[in-house]
């Protein structure tokens, strides 16, 4: 069997790129802004302390 050289790599590349653009999704979709954090602090103090 034999594989042509560009399509095999046309085909890595857009795996690679699929994969890296899949990470970054979920990795933005996981990260909070500053305000919720506070917030979040805020909401687990008045649950716990007071």
């Amino acid at each position: 069997m034999n594989f042509n050289s560009p399509i095999l790599y046309a085909t890595f590349f857009l795996l690679l790129m699929t994969g890296f653009s899949v990470i970054t999704f979920l990795y933005q979709n996981r990260r909070r802004s500053p305000e919720s954090i506070y917030k979040l602090i805020d909401d687990l103090e008045k649950k716990y302390i007071y």
